[in-house]
Order: C-alpha cells, then structure tokens, then sequence
C-alpha cells in the first residue's frame, strides 16, 4: 500500500474515531459542547485533506455508489456500531452486554467499505506509446510492452453483488491487478508478463483502444487473439500511415558505383601515404 493509499485511510480512520469518541464520550463523561466539538473536528479532518488525483488522460474505476456515499454508510455503520459495542461492554451487563460485543460485526462493515472506497480514490491505468502504467492503493507499476508474454482478449461475467465486488475491490492478490467498468458482462485486456502478473482491464474503458493497440503492434507484439484479421490489417494499415512502413533494405551498389568509390578510396589513399 503506497503513501498516498494510507493518508486515505487517516482521512476516514481519524474522522470516525472522534464521532466514536464524541458518543461514548457523551455518554460517560463528556458534555454536550465536547460531544459536538468532537463531531465538528471530525468532519472538518475528512473534507480538509486534499484528496488524490489522477494524472491527465489516466482512467479510473468505475464506482457505484460514489465515494463519497460509500464514506458517508461507513462513517454511519461505524459511528453506531462501534460506540453501542463499547458503551454495552463497559456499562452494560447480562445478555445487553453480550449483544453489543456482537455489535463489532456490523460496525467492521465500515473498514469494508472504507477499503472500497480508497481503492477507488487511488487506482488508475494510464497508456503510452510504448507501455502503460497501472496504480492500485497508489502503488505504482510501470509495464512496457516488451516485457509482456502475451495479450488476451477475455469475457468477463458476472453478476449482482459478485460484479460489484470484482469491480470495487479489483485485486485478488499482489501479482494480479484489475480495472473494470461494473457492468455484469465486459471484455477485457488481460496483459500477463513475463514474470507472471496479470494485469485486467475494460476494454470499454480504454479512451482510445485502437491508438493502444497500434502501439503494441509497432513494439513488435502479436495482437490479442480476439482482433478479427480484418480488425488486424485496418490497424497495421494504420499504423503504416501513423510511423510509416518498414525500413526497405538498400538496393545493392551497381559496379559504376563501386569503381567511383574505389578510385575515391585510393585518391584518398594517396593523399595520406608519406611522402606524397
């Protein structure tokens, strides 16, 4: 998790500390004006931090809620959740109390959806001529695309809560990065490198897929296997016109040629040799 990822999760963790302690506070010791003061305070911690943006032309995930409602169920869930867990377990007795220890399970639902959310705020993919560059939990990985192994074109099915989660969460381990649309069904780019990450991404999502794919064929690599022929020759046609065709080898000297320049050789022979 990169620097960038963990001042994300300050700006949340902070913030729902203090409306934890503004209720339990108020509760046990605190007044009313402390209480409030401590609701301000956390407040003003989430909205003043700058939050992190993307680089020009960079594409993010699509998310669905929005950060910022996925934030604001966080901070709801955790603020209840959590103050009625520690107000039961310390003032409480009986089967009250052992209901509010069951109270940290719905309030964990607020470090969930605080993950959501700062992989959305700091994951990105952005494409250049001879590479791309993947951020996820601003983690950066620059991958050219003369170390890739090889390009698929890939469906990707799924549905309900299952896409939501592939779509939010997007990773399923270090080596293996993924950047979809949310939709149910997409086709993706699945770059996979030689070292063995995978990187997966929404070809709907690519602003501009048929420049991406005329850089992978001018740096020499096969296209993916679902590019029709058609498809293949419109993009080579293009990239023809785009950096010009390949180099033609020279046509061989004829022997008038190769007379002029060994006469020049040997004038120029001559004029070095001592004593001339």
């Amino acid at each position: 998790m990169g620097k960038t990822a963990k001042l994300e999760f300050l700006r949340r963790i902070v913030p729902l500390s203090l409306c934890v302690l503004g209720i339990v506070g108020g509760y046990f010791f605190m007044s009313v004006l402390s209480s409030l003061l401590c609701l301000i305070a956390a407040a003003g911690i989430y909205a003043a931090l700058p939050r992190p943006k993307a680089p020009s032309g960079a594409v993010r995930p699509v998310c669905h809620p929005p950060v910022v409602v996925l934030d604001g169920i966080g901070m709801v869930f955790g603020a209840v959740f959590f103050s009625v867990a520690l107000i039961g377990m310390a003032d409480w007795s009986g089967a009250a109390a052992l209901l509010a220890l069951f109270c940290l399970g719905p309030a964990s639902v607020s470090l969930v959806l605080f993950t959501v959310a700062v992989r959305q705020d700091t994951s990105w993919v952005r494409f250049f001529s001879n590479g791309f560059e993947f951020t996820q939990f601003g983690l950066k990985v620059r991958v050219m695309y003369e170390e890739l192994k090889k390009i698929d074109v890939r469906l990707w099915q799924a549905s309900g809560w299952a896409a939501w989660w592939q779509s939010t969460i997007g990773s399923s381990g270090p080596r293996s990065a993924v950047l979809l649309n949310g939709a149910e069904s997409t086709n993706t780019l699945v770059f996979k490198r030689k070292d063995g990450a995978t990187f997966t991404i929404s070809s709907e999502l690519v602003p501009d897929l048929q420049r991406v794919l005329i850089s992978i064929d001018r740096a020499g690599m096969e296209l993916p296997d679902g590019i029709s022929d058609y498809q293949r020759k419109k993009i080579r046609q293009r990239r023809e016109r785009m950096y010009g065709g390949p180099e033609r080898e020279k046509p061989p000297a004829t022997s008038e040629q190769k007379e002029v320049a060994r006469i020049a050789a040997l004038i120029e022979h001559a004029r070095r040799s001592p004593g001339s």
